[in-house]
């Protein structure tokens, strides 16, 4: 007898007392699932799994399914919407608090990097952090939150953030981020406001300190070179075109990225020059 021909006897074995082993029984729905998700066939698999949790919504077997079905949906499908949908059913149903802090991390991941829901990923991993505020992966959920009000043009919300992140976790890898993207989120504001009456300066200024805190604190970081780059693109936006060039000049082979590197020391060439010819 196959695997799966000794998994459904052992299903209908289950059964015997109360309940007949027919092709439409829940077991028989959930053991059809794992066959077609074992020959990679997802969606047929996702359409077996709901088939046991419409069948008998309230057992732990249709709670297993709906966990499946969701991160099948996640994984291998695209269909992030309705993953997330599933997995907050999920928690709302099950008593596995293993299962239900997986379900949580989830909707997070979904929301954050797939659907780039950012409010509503704000919403949920602050809700995350008051649950746990001790769980180890709090720092990653304080990221999280920073960089979404990032995306959201809501510069103060994620400096404010940052900050916290520093005094929280300092001299850790993720007061390390946190101080780059300090420095990230001023130059972003300054060139925001570049040509607005309110606009001014003091953001690039407030970036190249940030960039240099970074560069001072944890002088062995992966992102020096990304720092010594943001301070050159203050500085470039601040008119101090020679200090800028001399460091992309230096950057030239370490910056990840050495076309960007030519392509803004032929700009400040360019600029430089305009401003010499108007002498």
């Amino acid at each position: 007898m196959s695997n799966w021909g000794v998994l459904g006897a052992l299903l209908c074995f289950n059964l015997l007392l109360g309940t007949a082993c027919s092709v439409d029984s829940p077991h028989h729905h959930y053991a059809l699932a794992e066959r077609f998700w074992g020959d990679k066939n997802y969606a047929a698999a996702v359409a077996e799994f709901e088939r046991v949790v419409a069948k008998d919504p309230s057992s732990g077997l249709a709670q297993q399914a709906l966990f499946r079905a969701a991160t099948t949906q996640a994984l291998f499908l695209g269909q992030y919407s309705e993953a997330v949908q599933k997995l907050r059913t999920f928690i709302q149903k099950s008593s596995d608090i293993q299962l239900i802090w997986s379900a949580q991390t989830q909707i997070g991941d979904l929301l954050y990097s797939s659907l780039e829901n950012y409010e509503q990923s704000i919403l949920h991993d602050q809700g995350l952090l008051k649950a746990y505020p001790h769980s180890d992966e709090a720092p990653s959920f304080y990221f999280r939150i920073g960089k979404s009000h990032f995306f959201l043009f809501q510069f103060s919300e994620a400096l404010q953030t940052y900050q916290r992140m520093i005094e929280k976790y300092p001299k850790t890898i993720w007061s390390e981020k946190a101080s780059f993207e300090v420095g990230m989120t001023y130059y972003t504001r300054g060139q925001r406001q570049l040509g607005a009456k309110e606009g001014d300066a003091s953001d690039f200024r407030r970036a190249i300190s940030a960039y240099e805190h970074l560069i001072r604190d944890y002088p062995k970081s992966e992102l020096i070179s990304e720092a010594r780059f943001g301070i050159a693109s203050c500085l470039e936006e601040l008119d101090q075109l020679e200090e800028a060039f001399r460091i992309y000049s230096e950057l030239k082979k370490t910056y990840p990225s050495p076309n960007v590197i030519e392509i803004k020391l032929i700009r400040i060439r360019e600029r430089m020059a305009h401003r010499r010819s108007k002498r």
